[in-house]
């Protein structure tokens, strides 16, 4: 267990209000900021570890969230046939939407949003990402980013940028 000197140990913070902000456009992720598809994420991968041999297939899933799945299976699978296995690895998805739920209070603000001031960024396909939206209840966004659509995947900023660039806001406006 980490342990912190007394006067640096962390404090739980309270706020007893909203505190605004200004910006001109909202850049949201899609898993785990709006939705929480972490538990069908969770069987695709171990599913799919399991076929391929691999003995900690939790491991697999926690390498697997949160980025392009493609990614995942080149630095699993080196000599594999990526584009074949991304194709599998995104029916998987798109095949069990079980348990894929809007995140606490994800529907009231995208609701009270202009909807062409806000996009959703995401490192899944298109495809899988309009049947994440469409699983949770999500309202459709009018701009969408995905691993579709860019060269290089998040944790690369590429992806913010191009967000930020759909909803023409420079850089510092976009939050």
């Amino acid at each position: 267990m980490r342990r912190f000197p007394k006067n640096l140990r962390p404090v739980p913070i309270i706020i007893e209000k909203m505190i605004p902000i200004q910006c001109r456009g909202l850049l949201f992720d899609l898993d785990g900021v709006l939705v929480d598809s972490t538990p069908a994420v969770a069987r695709a991968w171990a599913g799919w570890a399991r076929e391929h041999g691999f003995d900690e297939p939790d491991e697999v899933v926690k390498k697997a969230h949160g980025r392009p799945s493609i990614a995942t299976i080149r630095e699993l699978l080196p000599r594999a046939d990526h584009a074949a296995e991304d194709r599998e690895m995104e029916r998987r998805e798109i095949a069990d939407v079980e348990g894929v739920v809007p995140l606490p209070g994800a529907m009231e603000l995208l609701q009270a949003l202009p909807v062409e001031r806000w996009a959703i960024v995401t490192s899944c396909t298109r495809a899988l990402a309009h049947v994440r939206i469409g699983a949770a209840g999500l309202p459709k966004p009018r701009y969408l980013v995905t691993a579709t659509d860019v060269q290089h995947g998040k944790p690369n900023p590429e992806p913010y940028l191009k967000g930020a660039q759909i909803l023409a806001c420079p850089r510092p406006t976009a939050l």
